[in-house]
């Protein structure tokens, strides 16, 4: 049994276009999949070993940075709820664009096909959990450290 669970959702006009998207459209099922995956690193599962953690993110407003914003909104929420975790996660995008380096990217810049980094760090333990390299949303590269 999975004992935690992450899911996306986002409002219809969240990133400012009208159409609904579907329940489970690929960047949502990507960014469910990196937030179980890091948080299941981290949660002390064996502290409670019948228990199942589910994890919702809600995006109200998508300008960019979703992975990011996702995963430390789900960081603050399992704080927030008490679970016991390692050390929290804490992430943020990066990119290059216009020959000017930028940190948390906004929506335009997310989109303006230029390579970006995705990463998240572990800050007490000094680790890196995610490092994920968008290079001309063509290709990605993802890096993914164990515990």
């Amino acid at each position: 049994m999975r004992q935690i669970r992450a899911e996306i959702g986002a409002v219809s006009k969240a990133n400012g276009d009208r159409m609904r998207k579907p329940k489970g459209d690929r960047r949502s099922t990507e960014i469910s999949l990196v937030i179980r995956q890091t948080m299941e690193e981290r949660i002390l599962t064996h502290l409670m070993p019948r228990s199942q953690i589910d994890i919702y993110v809600q995006v109200l407003q998508a300008d960019g940075g979703t992975r990011s914003a996702c995963i430390n909104a789900a960081t603050l929420a399992l704080a927030d709820a008490g679970i016991p975790v390692r050390d929290l996660v804490t992430s943020c995008s990066a990119g290059y664009l216009n020959s000017t380096a930028l940190l948390d990217l906004n929506y335009v810049e997310d989109s303006a096909g230029v390579p970006d980094v995705t990463v998240g760090i572990f800050p007490k333990l000094d680790k890196v959990t995610l490092l994920q390299i968008l290079l001309e949303n063509t290709k990605q590269l993802e890096y993914r450290q164990g515990t």
